[in-house]
């Protein structure tokens, strides 16, 4: 949880309910309430928390031998949760955490007898430009001149991309718009932190399999966005697809996209039809899809869409086993009522992360099976199934825990049993 602990500059100066020379009639206690809930863990031991340009880093250490890393923006929406490092048993992480003072790039995390340092970023695990911005880590770039992800101060020539200070789910997003004129506008938002140098040198380039679509007047590219004025006021029937090439400094980057016509995607309102909406670049509004307009394109407005078509809802019974090893368990079975529509099994922390969806076979109504896919995180999650329509009901947990470990045998040693046959 975030508080907001700043003075109280409200009440009158040199004033302070704690000092005073004479007893004030009345005090009134302010009640702090959180201003937003980042993250949930049963077992943190120990918080570090480090700015790094507009993000908060936080590294918690947890009681089952974790040193998890929590990115959160401006906004306090948090990125999701890295594993930097997992004890093969559940030694206790124990106050407190340190920030190594020379470099800044590791942490020290106590455990009983013994003291790790460990990285702060795993961005050697990044292997191209979309890699290395999904992570989400305020700590991380892509270096053009190197090709690889970096730290900043490692990319000498400052060709360095990496996250806004605000939190994305996309590094490149569009949306459809269509001005008084008729005209259909594509514009395109990257969704990058670089330098002088790069956003410089940003150009963009809009191609379709018949050739450029896009008309003479076209607005030249400026960073972060560029737009195409598409000459055909008409898109296809079936879309018209498009590549779109960038350049930011020496890197590059493409995006595949299909334009439709967003008046064409019509149908009875439902979670999936308005995320097909959302996902051309159009807008939903009103149970409908529309043209895009200056305003900001969310998917979030799908979370609440009803669907046309009545689905029994489904509830969780049991599911076996619900306590596993992060390493997932194949073949686990859930029980419960009204399950004939369900599509899949949905598992999501208490993050905002995207959630992991297993598909389900041997469907009875009563009892389906599925995988449990692995986790980073050891800790608790929730379970709920997947309609047709988006929609997810139910409600169970499954626990990931450390796989087993023998620490020690006692006794450790025993006397070997004889038997001695008498002979006659």
């Amino acid at each position: 949880m975030v508080f907001d602990i700043s003075p109280d500059y409200s009440r009158a100066g040199d004033r302070d309910p704690d000092f005073y020379t004479s007893v004030p009639s009345e005090v009134t206690v302010t009640v702090l309430k959180p201003k937003a809930v980042l993250f949930r863990h049963s077992y943190m031991t120990s918080v570090l928390a480090v700015r790094q340009r507009g993000w908060m880093v936080f590294f918690i250490g947890t009681g089952d031998g974790q040193l998890i890393k929590l990115s959160v923006d401006r906004k306090y929406h948090a990125a999701c949760p890295t594993v930097l490092y997992r004890t093969s048993d559940d030694r206790k992480v124990i106050p407190k955490l340190h920030l190594d003072p020379v470099d800044r790039k590791h942490v020290y995390v106590p455990f009983r007898n013994q003291m790790k340092r460990v990285p702060v970023s795993k961005y050697s695990t990044y292997t191209n430009v979309q890699e290395c911005w999904s992570a989400q880590d305020a700590y991380c770039g892509w270096c053009g001149s190197k090709s690889s992800c970096t730290f900043e101060d490692d990319c000498t020539d400052s060709d360095w991309l990496s996250i806004p200070d605000e939190s994305q789910h996309k590094m490149i997003s569009h949306k459809v718009e269509k001005d008084t004129n008729g005209q259909v506008l594509l514009k395109i938002h990257t969704h990058l932190t670089v330098g002088q140098k790069v956003s410089s040198n940003f150009t963009c380039q809009f191609a379709a399999r018949s050739g450029s679509i896009c008309a003479p007047n076209n607005p030249p590219p400026q960073f972060p966005q560029c737009t195409c004025i598409l000459s055909d006021r008409t898109l296809p029937a079936d879309g018209l697809h498009v590549t779109v090439k960038f350049r930011l400094g020496s890197t590059q980057l493409s995006e595949q996209l299909r334009l439709t016509n967003c008046s064409d995607i019509s149908g009875p309102p439902s979670s999936v039809l308005c995320q097909q909406c959302v996902k051309a670049g159009c807008r939903w509004n009103i149970n409908r899809c529309s043209w895009a307009d200056q305003t900001e394109i969310n998917d979030s407005v799908c979370q609440n869409v009803q669907s046309g078509k009545n689905f029994s809802i489904p509830e969780i019974s049991s599911i076996t086993p619900s306590v596993v090893s992060f390493y997932g368990r194949n073949h686990a079975v859930l029980s419960g009522r009204n399950l004939d529509d369900v599509t899949a099994v949905r598992i999501q922390a208490d993050t905002d992360c995207t959630p992991k969806e297993s598909p389900v076979w041997d469907n009875t109504g009563f009892s389906l099976m599925f995988h449990i896919p692995t986790s980073d995180i050891k800790g608790v999650v929730n379970v709920c199934l997947l309609l047709p329509d988006g929609r997810c009901h139910g409600k169970a947990k499954i626990t990931y825990s450390s796989l087993p470990s023998c620490t020690n045998i006692t006794p450790s040693s025993s006397w070997i049993r004889f038997s001695f046959a008498e002979t006659s």
